[in-house]
């Protein structure tokens, strides 16, 4: 199995380089309790539901997510302006980064 060209490192980067700079906005808004973060989470939740789809295809599965996505998912959009919805969607991003990291490993070790 040749690993997908989708998944690479240059493919994925932006993503997440995107939310990292929106995630640190996100945690400046939290520290001043101010109300503006939930415009901002739903930016992040655009760029994480891109990647996720992006990934989805790369892997063409399209039951690919972190564990417990969709009710986290579903948790971070009914209460987008709190700080809980805020670390879900930075655990979502970290983890989904891990998984990615496995999936290219486990291609690389098919290829070997």
């Amino acid at each position: 199995m040749k690993p997908s060209p989708k998944l690479t490192k240059e493919q994925l980067d932006p993503y997440f380089s995107e939310w990292e700079c929106l995630s640190v906005q996100l945690a400046d808004i939290h520290k001043q309790r101010n109300k503006a973060a939930a415009k901002l989470i739903q930016e992040g939740l655009t760029i994480y539901k891109k990647l996720l789809a992006h990934c989805r295809n790369a892997l063409q599965d399209k039951a690919f997510e972190p564990l417990n996505g969709t009710e986290r998912l579903s948790f971070i959009e009914s209460s987008p302006g709190t700080y809980a919805a805020y670390r879900q969607l930075a655990e979502l991003f970290v983890e989904l980064k891990k998984i990615i990291a496995r999936k290219r490993i486990e291609f690389k070790h098919l290829n070997e």
